[in-house]
């Protein structure tokens, strides 16, 4: 019997660190865009956060949660749905962390690699979505 590739479920989540994002870079902006038009949701999470802001509403996260397990759990996301963006976030809950080529001591099966540091956001969203489809 043959095996049925497995097709990636549609991505519904990203977090990235903010420390490895510039939030005023243009790509990000159209990282962001593309996250938008989507449908994606998008949290600026290193995942040591006390607090977060889940669809409008800030909430304390519980003592025996990271900030991306919160927000995960109150989304009913599974991992596969969701992706995390720079290597603080190498043991997030996600099915797919991208670091940037500098980043290369970070490893594991879930990591992925952008081209370029500086566009590490928009490489990690557009890669993703299209792959996606």
């Amino acid at each position: 019997m043959a095996r049925l590739a497995r097709v990636p479920r549609k991505l519904r989540c990203v977090f990235y660190d903010p420390g490895v994002v510039d939030a005023g870079d243009r790509l990000t902006g159209r990282a962001l865009e593309a996250c938008a038009r989507a449908g994606v949701e998008v949290f600026a999470l290193a995942g040591d956060e006390d607090r977060v802001i889940v669809q409008g509403e800030e909430h304390d996260v519980a003592e025996d949660l990271t900030a991306i397990e919160f927000v995960m759990r109150a989304l009913a996301f599974d991992r596969e749905e969701a992706i995390g963006v720079g290597s603080a976030l190498k043991d997030a809950p996600v099915g797919a962390v991208w670091i940037g080529p500098g980043d290369l001591e970070t490893r594991g099966p879930e990591v992925r690699v952008a081209e370029d540091d500086e566009q590490l956001l928009y490489d990690a969203v557009i890669t993703e979505l299209a792959e996606r489809r």
